[in-house]
């Protein structure tokens, strides 16, 4: 048994040898066992030429769709019954996104689809700035936050200095403070 290549493009000459080969009355099954392609690839290759012709092959846009659009999607499978693979074909969407957009619509209502935001949302990264101190009093006040910031750092300094000679000479060192 023949295995099937998976994961991978089809070119336009390879789909429209599929459907050649389908007006010539082959079967979607046998298609698919001679170009190695899945018979359900090949029916979707089929209904999209009927559709669109040799422009359903094109790759579909990846771009962002009105909110209208997507209603109108979504309408027709809701209120006409349509499948999701016939309304992908008519708006020139994925079917998946068809589904997706009509999940959210039996959840959420219409309006879900006006708000919904793309991507991923935008981390801050950057450091909080700093407040610069305007008035003289912030200034000095600034500075004597530093200073003893800097003097506590000194005498902890200090104490492991005195304790690490103090391991070094043999002695017993007091045990520090902090």
């Amino acid at each position: 048994m023949e295995r099937k290549r998976k994961n991978r493009k089809h070119s336009i000459q390879e789909k429209k040898n599929a459907v050649e080969l389908y007006t010539r009355g082959y079967g979607c099954t046998s298609i698919g066992k001679q170009l190695k392609v899945g018979e359900t690839q090949i029916k979707h290759w089929i209904r999209s030429y009927q559709e669109l012709g040799v422009k359903g092959f094109e790759n579909l846009s990846h771009s962002s769709f009105s909110s209208e659009i997507k209603c109108q999607a979504v309408r027709a499978v809701l209120e006409k019954f349509l499948t999701f693979e016939t309304v992908a074909l008519k708006y020139n969407v994925s079917s998946s996104a068809v589904y997706s957009w009509t999940q959210k619509v039996k959840l959420h209502g219409y309006e879900v689809l006006t708000t919904i935001k793309q991507g991923r949302p935008p981390k801050a990264m950057e450091r909080p700035k700093k407040k610069v101190p305007e008035t003289e009093l912030e200034k000095l006040q600034e500075e004597v936050r530093y200073l003893k910031a800097e003097n506590a750092y000194l005498k902890k300094l200090r104490v492991l200095v005195q304790e690490r000679v103090a391991r070094e000479s043999g002695k017993q060192p007091r045990p520090s403070k902090d």
